[in-house]
């Protein structure tokens, strides 16, 4: 049976840098929070899809190595259990090193993101097989950090479960989900299903795939937040396309407010892999760019 390589690459809107104008004070304050829980989101997305592009492709690799797959050289893999005739499955560590005060201050992986500290994965039977769970996850005593830039990490604890559905299809639940970095911290849980439409041979670059489901958290100012998702996220493994969608819409709403921001990944209906996505606000339109 073939291995799927499903690749969560849940990233949404970073920072609007455009300021709201023309409106009430109140209404300001409003859409700036709503704004905040944009931000927060954005991190809790990116750095909990970097904890499960770690655990997908070890799980569909069967912890091998190689120029497709994310682990470096230097990451240590400690496997307590590595048998699965036992009937309790798998369960190993990998250890990425503690975190440096020099720069880079963490170990560069394949996927061109930086990690640092411990993370835990168990699997209850092998990937491809309908009704495997695999579990990913990272405690606070863990110091598990990950980036992009190897300069501006974010700490980084909770669990991600995710369950075969079907060959194709996996159920991804995030739960007690944590990400400090130098902003504050977001706490967050999401319950979606990946569906794979594209899954090319020899490692995880040129798959492709929808999301659907939903997601709420607390931002940095204890403001809680949801997530829609109104048109299923379309995601490509490709150069250009890795860190963002080029398809999809979602609705954030602040819900101290009521206030809602709605993001369209392909404002120009084109598909492309451009990084350029619309915020809607107070019926004003913004693009940006997706960090």
């Amino acid at each position: 049976m073939k291995k799927s390589k499903l690749i969560l690459g849940l990233v949404l809107a970073s920072a609007l840098s455009t300021a709201i104008t023309g409106c009430k004070k109140d209404d300001k304050k409003a859409t700036a929070e709503t704004v905040v829980s944009a931000e927060d989101n954005s991190t809790a997305e990116s750095e909990f899809t970097s904890m499960f592009d770690v655990g997908d492709d070890f799980a569909s690799t069967d912890s091998k190595r190689g120029a497709n797959t994310i682990l470096p050289n230097g990451a240590i893999v400690n496997f307590s259990d590595s048998d699965y005739n036992d009937g309790d499955g798998v369960e190993c560590t990998i250890d990425f090193g503690p975190v440096k005060t020099s720069i880079p201050k963490g170990i560069l992986c394949q996927d061109g993101r930086y990690r640092s500290g411990v993370l835990h994965i168990s699997a209850t039977k092998r990937y491809f097989l309908d009704g495997a769970v695999v579990s990913i996850w990272a405690t606070d005593n863990d110091g598990y950090y990950a980036g992009n830039d190897g300069v501006n990490l974010t700490r980084v604890s909770g669990s991600i479960t995710l369950t075969r559905l079907t060959q194709m299809s996996l159920k991804i639940d995030v739960d007690n989900a944590k990400a400090t970095n130098d902003k504050g911290t977001v706490t967050w849980e999401s319950s979606r299903t990946i569906t794979k439409t594209v899954e090319a041979p020899g490692g995880i670059i040129g798959d492709q795939f929808t999301i659907e489901g939903n997601a709420s958290g607390v931002n940095r100012n204890g403001e809680k937040f949801t997530v829609t998702i109104d048109v299923p996220l379309l995601k490509k493994v490709e150069a250009g396309c890795a860190r963002t969608f080029v398809v999809g819409k979602i609705t954030l709403t602040n819900l101290s407010s009521g206030k809602d921001i709605k993001i369209d990944y392909d404002p120009f209906n084109n598909m492309a892999c451009d990084l350029t996505a619309k915020a809607t606000i107070n019926n004003k339109e913004y693009f940006y760019t997706v960090r």
